[in-house]
């Protein structure tokens, strides 16, 4: 008991996690009296939730790294995070705030909370005037699904959680329905949710009345907007060619650094080899829309009546374009629309030359030789 005195353990929180994660059951004790000392300054907190209380923080943080060890005693833990977070969301401290989703994140580690919970309850903290807290959710809600699918897919994980996004997309809050759409832009592209379901679902985001959703779901159909694909092609482009490297070694003197650095250099070509591979076998997300051509028509209609800049315009023309020549799809009106564009005074004429190039298939190739 001494001992226990002198290491100060009720007051030591990371000494007392260590020992506790060694030998719960000989530290239940010490426990008991941390998660009494966390009920009662959580009753002083929810007075002024607004305000930064360091001593939660730090409670908060123990008791999620020793939540596994006592999981009947924290059995409602997760859940008082939660209300917590619901309940006073907007007016929380941001640091308070992080903290309890920190720990949150923490549980959902250890398997003490159910994903589509946690994941839910993000996306309601979305609405959060908080830009460094969505980023950080969007990266935890991503890697969380990723992981969830590492050794083979949760189909009934993944619908619930795809059919909550398709709400969330018609959310009020711009800014929740902007980094939904980017979460499952995202998961596409890493390869996670690469099905026809979440294309479907993004395919609604080209009929929003907000520019910015409206913006990010058409450049996800061009593929124009690969921020983390133009990042990793510009690392490959550093990487120096086999032939340099083996010149160096063949002229210098041989040592087991520069053998290292050699098979190095060929397992980082051997693995970009083998990303431009699978990447030039993924079909385009416009090959899984499951009816283009209601789509390409929706989005024409759309495009007729569009008063957004000339930019915007010009990339919805861009994705009909290439909607009708991948499908082969029969829309009569586009030409005559995107023939009052070719002029040689008009803006990004080239790319409008372009489009119809691309708009251009059999099936029309006569129809539109009768008009003119």
């Amino acid at each position: 008991m001494s001992k226990r005195q002198n290491n100060q353990l009720p007051n030591n929180l990371p000494q007392l996690q260590n020992l506790i994660k060694r030998d719960a059951e000989s530290y239940k004790e010490e426990f008991l009296q941390q998660f009494r000392h966390f009920q009662s300054t959580l009753a002083v907190f929810e007075l002024s939730p607004d305000l930064f209380n360091e001593a939660l923080d730090t409670l908060v943080m123990f008791l999620a790294q020793v939540a596994k060890c006592y999981t009947d005693e924290l059995s409602t833990f997760p859940s008082i995070l939660v209300s917590l977070l619901e309940k006073h969301s907007t007016v929380l401290d941001g640091n308070m705030r992080l903290s309890f989703c920190r720990a949150l994140i923490l549980l959902r580690h250890k398997g003490l909370i159910e994903p589509v919970q946690l994941h839910k309850l993000f996306f309601q903290l979305l609405r959060c005037q908080d830009k460094s807290l969505r980023s950080f959710l969007r990266d935890n809600i991503v890697n969380d699904i990723k992981n969830i699918n590492m050794n083979g897919k949760n189909q009934k994980l993944n619908s619930d959680l795809q059919n909550y996004m398709y709400s969330m997309l018609q959310d009020s809050a711009t800014i929740a329905a902007k980094t939904s759409l980017d979460v499952m832009t995202l998961l596409y592209k890493k390869n996670i949710w690469r099905d026809e379901k979440t294309v479907n679902v993004i395919t609604t985001g080209c009929f929003s009345k907000v520019t910015k959703i409206l913006v990010t779901s058409v450049k996800f159909f061009l593929g124009s907007d690969d921020d983390n694909e133009e990042d990793d092609s510009d690392d490959d482009d550093d990487i120096p060619t086999l032939k340099e490297v083996a010149m160096q070694n063949k002229f210098n003197k041989k040592t087991r650094k520069r053998e290292k650095y050699l098979e190095n250099i060929k397992k980082a070509h051997k693995k970009k080899k083998k990303k431009a591979k699978v990447t030039s076998y993924n079909f385009s997300a416009l090959h899984l829309i499951h009816d283009p051509q209601e789509f390409a028509e929706k989005l024409f209609r759309k495009l007729e009546g569009l008063t957004e800049k000339f930019e915007v315009k010009l990339m919805m023309l861009e994705l009909v374009s290439r909607l009708i020549g991948t499908h082969q799809l029969i829309l009569l009106n586009y030409y005559p629309y995107i023939a009052r564009f070719l002029a040689p005074h008009q803006r990004e004429v080239v790319r409008l030359l372009q489009f119809s190039a691309q708009a251009a298939h059999d099936m029309v190739h006569q129809i539109v030789l009768n008009q003119y």
